[in-house]
């Protein structure tokens, strides 16, 4: 079965296939349906509590969820979905090293 990685990557280019309508919402809900599913979600848990650690950090929000951290600098539900692709890849994508760092 896929990882949440794979699965958001999939979700990201039909959305609506996934969620029914385009809304951060319906997202959280499904994604916390996968992440829930036995053995397998232990892992998918771990990556999306690292995004929520990252986010909050991010926006200085250390009491909000995800998808309300996303949809607070949003213009609606549809916006905040495509933010969150934009924001989990930025997650995803390790930060570039420092120059003084490489050996």
């Amino acid at each position: 079965m896929a990882s949440i990685v794979t699965l958001i990557e999939q979700i990201k280019l039909r959305p609506a296939m996934y969620l029914g309508r385009k809304s951060i919402f319906c997202l959280r809900a499904f994604l916390d349906g996968w992440c829930f599913r036995e053995p397998q979600g232990v892992e998918d848990i771990a990556v999306m509590e690292e995004f929520q650690r990252w986010l909050q950090t991010r926006f200085h929000h250390p009491s909000h969820s995800w998808e309300r951290i996303i949809q607070f600098y949003s213009g609606d539900e549809a916006d905040a979905t495509d933010r969150f692709f934009k924001l989990f890849e930025s997650f995803r994508t390790p930060p570039p090293k420092d120059p003084d760092e490489i050996d």
